[in-house]
């Protein structure tokens, strides 16, 4: 499902978090959006989500705008996880998972078999099905992180849009995340995703979205977008680029600028 902002300005208190931002999102493809502290990711995922007030433009889902959809049709569509959250009832996390089969069931439903093999999926994809009967508030950060990653799954949604998925998560769940987002693309879904790694958004993101103050500094394949020219402005440090196996594979090395001498 094609996903697409507009010309969109969004203002957080008297500040212009997103200052005309124009971007396609393609089904097919795993999206990765990087910039700096500040930079508006997570303002542009909360409006491509239909979570943030625009100020003008639009966002729109096969041409048809965001906000003309009522809640429980856009979750159908778009599943969506939120940077942080905390849980607010001790839920078991099988429960918790299930919440996210809630678009697609009648007000007064019983679970189905098909909602039931869409969260024991999930949980086997993130690694938490031994996880099932424990209660949400009992889990580390990490283990908490998986579930809510599931929850998000288990929706099926033609889209996905991710912010900071990786937070809490050791080498290991990360990698494993990265390849679920990108199989959930090959699969022809639409994968948004912000990302702080910039060796792991190379490796994995088919196309990335450089944000900067607001405006987006470049977009395209992550090879044309992570040059030393764009990541030094971008994050005010000094980049090196490191080229192994021939110009696909990249390692980029970050250093303050302080310590360039």
């Amino acid at each position: 499902m094609r996903l697409e902002a507009e010309n969109i300005i969004v203002e957080l208190g008297e500040r212009e978090a997103l200052k005309g931002v124009s971007a396609s999102f393609q089904p097919g493809a795993f999206t990765g959006v990087i910039g700096a502290n500040g930079a508006g990711k997570t303002t542009l995922l909360r409006a491509l989500a239909g979570l943030a007030p625009l100020q003008s433009g639009r966002i729109s889902l096969e041409g048809e705008p965001v906000d003309s959809f009522d809640r429980k049709e856009t979750a159908r569509r778009v599943g969506y996880l939120a940077q942080k959250q905390e849980p607010a009832f001790p839920f078991r996390v099988d429960e918790t998972v299930m919440m996210g089969r809630y678009p697609h069931q009648g007000r007064l439903s019983p679970e189905t078999e098909a909602d039931r093999a869409a969260v024991d999926a999930a949980l086997r994809g993130v690694d938490a099905a031994g996880l099932a009967a424990r209660a949400i508030n009992e889990l580390s950060g990490g283990e908490l992180q998986r579930v809510l990653i599931a929850r998000t799954l288990a929706a099926q949604t033609p889209v996905l849009l991710l912010d900071e998925p990786f937070a809490n998560l050791d080498v290991r769940h990360c990698l494993d995340i990265l390849e679920i987002l990108r199989a959930q693309a090959r699969e022809g879904r639409t994968v948004v995703v912000s990302v702080h790694d910039l060796n792991l958004a190379h490796r994995f993101c088919d196309h990335l979205l450089l944000l900067y103050e607001g405006e987006i500094l470049a977009q395209g394949d992550a090879s044309d977008v992570l040059t030393r020219r764009l990541i030094e402005k971008a994050f005010q440090v000094h980049a090196e680029i490191l080229t192994v196996n021939g110009k696909d594979e990249r390692y980029f090395i970050l250093r303050a600028l302080e310590e360039r001498e």
